[in-house]
């Protein structure tokens, strides 16, 4: 879909008792040398549930994360009404859903959205390869201090981000997909934010089943020595790898847990696992993985979708074998989402 959405540049008065939302606490506390109020978004939404209804999206994140992420800015989105929303935005993919989620929030209730990119000439080309772009770091301090423009969103560029959010919520991941791989001109994050997307699902390339981007890359990491989630984090980023590009966007943490979601989803029978006995243990240095021997042909071909565990994001499921997804490419390169059913007879999902 190509749209030019109009832009109109805003004096800081056109915000007067706007609430602020700055993405984690560290912005957070930047932003409110500058404005006041400011709520922070802490939740990474690029892992784990989304859901569309406000109270059910907020039980699901609770449940992922085992507690309540961005309690202020949730209870700021549930009012009836309320001031301008001005929105402090990185130039990340996590940063545009979140810009997303919050304009669906506010669409109805006819609440203007103002947004300050904070790193309007870090735009970026597209980025090369199957997966995302190495995520971009900024001090947000520093790029408050160089001013940068507020701009208040139309409500068409605000009606959608919305409808954006509503198909990230979907049990369907394609119509979100296709969406991203279209070229549209939308948001310069779009390309990143649908190679990150479509590499946490299964791959689908003639006959073949594969691995997800992702795990494929993770699991490379392994070896028939024993590697804590700390060492494979730090393999990654001194080779200035792929995976390197892919932990600026899901966080050390998520290493351990997708490391330990395959140990616990195949009972060791794939990689195996045992206690570090580290002096101070924590999520990345409690356990040691390595690869049962024989097992790595795994990285050749997927036997069936049952075999990985399940990866949620948003409204879908990756490795779901009642909704099987897979990831292919078009002639360009780039990935994009659909049903396993278009296989041949002779593929297998179970």
């Amino acid at each position: 879909m190509q749209m030019q959405i109009v832009r109109i540049q805003m004096t800081n008065e056109s915000t007067q008792g706007a609430v602020y939302v700055a993405m984690g606490r560290v912005a957070g506390a930047a932003l409110a040398k500058v404005a006041s109020p400011v709520v922070v978004d802490d939740d990474e939404l690029l892992l784990g549930p989304s859901r569309l209804d406000p109270e059910r999206h907020r039980a699901a994140r609770v449940r992922y994360l085992g507690g309540e992420p961005s309690t202020d800015l949730n209870e700021e989105l549930a009012r009836p009404d309320g001031p301008p929303i001005c929105v402090a935005l990185p130039p990340t993919p996590g940063g545009l859903m979140s810009l997303c989620r919050i304009c669906a929030a506010v669409v109805e209730r006819g609440r203007a959205v103002f947004v300050v990119d904070l790193s309007p000439h870090a735009a970026g080309a597209s980025p090369q390869g199957p997966g995302p772009g190495r995520a971009i770091y900024l001090n947000v301090a520093d790029a408050l201090l160089r001013k940068p423009p507020v701009v208040q969103w139309s409500k068409l560029e605000t009606a959608l981000a919305a409808t954006f959010w509503k198909l990230w919520c979907r049990r369907s991941p394609v119509a979100f997909s296709r969406f991203c791989a279209s070229g549209s001109t939308f948001h310069p994050q779009l390309a990143n934010l649908g190679r990150y997307h479509a590499g946490l699902f299964p791959r689908r390339a003639g006959h073949g089943l594969y691995l997800s981007r992702f795990d494929e890359l993770l699991l490379r990491q392994l070896s028939q020595e024993w590697l804590s989630p700390v060492k494979v984090f730090a393999n990654a980023i001194n080779a200035k790898s792929e995976l390197d590009a892919w932990f600026s966007h899901t966080g050390d943490l998520y290493v351990a847990e997708r490391l330990n979601d395959w140990y616990r989803h195949t009972r060791g029978r794939i990689i195996e696992r045992r206690n570090a006995h580290h002096p101070r243990p924590s999520e990345m240095t409690r356990w040691c993985f390595r690869w049962r021997a024989g097992s790595e042909e795994i990285l050749e071909a997927l036997p069936n979708i049952r075999t990985a565990p399940p990866v949620s994001i948003g409204g879908a499921t990756a490795y779901d074998p009642d909704h099987p997804w897979v990831c292919r490419f078009d002639a360009r390169g780039t990935p994009y989402l659909s049903r396993f059913d278009a296989a041949s007879p002779g593929d297998r999902l179970g």
